[in-house]
């Protein structure tokens, strides 16, 4: 049995407008912005179709965002 950690990466998407992927720039691609009062659900998803799929049909209607 080895003690080795076997590391993965995992990949979590979230779907942003312009102006949070402006701000995700700022940060030097380090960190997403705080959460607005109206966004009180930090909701990444695991699956890139999934983060399509959401930007597409939940945000664009009443947010403008867009899959960046």
């Amino acid at each position: 049995m080895s003690n080795l950690k076997t590391e993965s990466t995992t990949y979590l998407y979230r779907p942003v407008n312009k102006a949070e992927l402006n701000l995700i720039e700022q940060s030097g691609w380090e960190k997403f912005p705080p959460r607005l009062p109206e966004q009180p659900i930090f909701y990444p998803v695991l699956n890139e179709d999934h983060a399509i799929q959401i930007s597409r049909d939940w945000n664009v209607p009443t947010t403008a965002a867009a899959m960046y």
